[in-house]
């Protein structure tokens, strides 16, 4: 360590945890890959007012990661009754998406349409609130119109390596090379295996589910944890993390930092105050200062996890032990104290800049 490295300029004794990655093998890639669920209206809706609810449940059952698909395929009836189909295809997608809007097991709904109108649009808009809506990218008139009235909306990329080319002229002239950063991208490769100007464009695109496996998604890491040797019942602890998504997309459904600290039958739990709904790709950091509640004095063990609402985990590609979505990285120790020595300690300097930062060395020069 030289005489400028940070750990001289820490105001505290610290403990910094770097984990290691775990190998590709043992990470759990069948998040990136999705399968359609086709619902078709003649099954689902086979006479006016009569739902056959049970065949979306099964469905779902069966299926990961599943986005749903309407096949508006005219019922008999419907053919029997009018000549204009918008109007009940407007009425079977609100009674579909008040059975299923809030349903987890599926990542999203594509807007199908018989004929394009606006009134099977706005069924779709005005019906699905929580789940996200694909718009195809062929289909020009219909994000216009999604933008017009300001929803946000992921995006169906049909693709292949015939068309891939045609595939980067429509995100750049709809300006959706940054869509991802809000709402998913998603790719429905038409050849057997994924070819190779495919599988760049997939990135670029930051694709973050296939119908083939093609490991897309995010891959969360954590770099570093830094945290005080030791903490005082009641008192602050102030916490630097650094994550780093290197994988293809966001995390799009939303999710909490939480750190656990756990001594044989004592455990507590902390939710933090990270903006984790602005976190997309590389380096992702965030310090706090938290408080302690009440503890027995003694050393605990340290775990990190990241949460969504339904209490699912995001998981972490680092070689520590998990046990129910919290990750273990260290040890900390709490001690009696007279006072909260670290309640205002990042006042008198910043955690994560010390001056002078020590030169790299000079690389050897060939002669």
């Amino acid at each position: 360590m030289g005489k400028y490295s940070l750990e001289n300029y820490e105001q505290y004794p610290t403990v910094k945890m770097r984990p290691k990655p775990i190998s590709g093998e043992q990470l759990d890639l069948s998040k990136s890959q999705f399968n359609f669920i086709t619902l078709s209206w003649k099954e689902f809706e086979p006479a006016r007012g009569e739902f056959r609810l049970e065949i979306l449940e099964q469905a779902l059952n069966k299926i990961s990661n599943a986005i749903l698909m309407i096949f508006p395929d005219l019922p008999v009836w419907v053919k029997n009754h009018s000549d204009d189909y918008s109007d009940y295809l407007s009425a079977f997608i609100r009674k579909v998406g008040s059975y299923i809007d809030s349903d987890r097991r599926l990542k999203g709904v594509v807007i199908s349409n018989l004929k394009g109108s606006k009134v099977e649009w706005n069924a779709y808009m005005d019906s699905f609130e929580t789940l996200t809506l694909f718009a195809d990218l062929k289909n020009h008139s219909l994000i216009h119109y999604l933008r017009k009235h300001n929803r946000v909306f992921g995006l169906l990329v049909t693709c292949n390596e015939s068309n891939w080319i045609d595939c980067c002229e429509s995100f750049a002239k709809l300006k959706l090379s940054n869509i991802w950063r809000q709402s998913p991208v998603i790719l429905n490769i038409t050849d057997e295996v994924c070819g190779p100007n495919v599988k760049r464009e997939a990135y670029r695109w930051h694709a973050s589910l296939s119908n083939l496996d093609l490991e897309l998604g995010y891959n969360m890491t954590l770099r570093r944890l830094t945290y005080p040797e030791s903490v005082s019942s009641q008192g602050s602890l102030p916490l630097r993390f650094w994550f780093v998504n290197t994988g293809s997309a966001r995390v799009y459904e939303e999710f909490e930092l939480w750190v656990q600290l756990k001594l044989e039958d004592e455990t507590y739990e902390l939710l933090l105050n990270a903006p984790t709904q602005l976190w997309l790709m590389g380096d992702l950091v965030h310090n706090e200062i938290t408080q302690l509640p009440n503890m027995k004095l003694g050393q605990y063990t340290v775990s990190v996890g990241l949460f969504h609402k339904d209490q699912s985990f995001i998981q972490l590609n680092i070689d520590s032990k998990e046990v129910n979505g919290y990750y273990e990285v260290g040890l900390i120790k709490v001690e009696p104290m007279n006072e909260d020595q670290l309640l205002n300690i990042w006042d008198r300097y910043y955690p994560e800049g010390y001056y002078p930062l020590e030169d790299p060395a000079v690389p050897e020069q060939e002669s």
